[in-house]
């Protein structure tokens, strides 16, 4: 089996050793949705992306957070049509 390489753009060190609870494999199960399921990605990876803030991560979960609620419920703010509160950064 191919070793695989130090900076592999699908399987990044920031989302390694989370095992079966990496978001993954936990999205489809709990049906989280793309909202809520890239919110999990960010809170997994927050603190471990190299060069990155954790809060940069943090800020991008309650972005996803805050437009599912937007989506659940449309009298509640959306975040998309808040420019300054968009994440930045992927």
């Amino acid at each position: 089996m191919a070793e695989t390489p130090k900076n592999d753009p699908v399987n990044p060190n920031h989302y390694k050793d989370l095992g079966e609870f990496s978001a993954v494999h936990i999205i489809p199960k709990w049906g989280l949705g793309f909202e809520l399921g890239t919110a999990l990605k960010y809170l997994q990876r927050a603190g471990k992306k190299d060069g990155e803030p954790e809060t940069q991560d943090l800020k991008k979960a309650i972005w996803y957070i805050l437009r599912y609620i937007h989506l659940v419920d449309p009298t509640e703010p959306d975040p998309a049509a808040n420019r300054d509160i968009a994440p930045k950064g992927n």
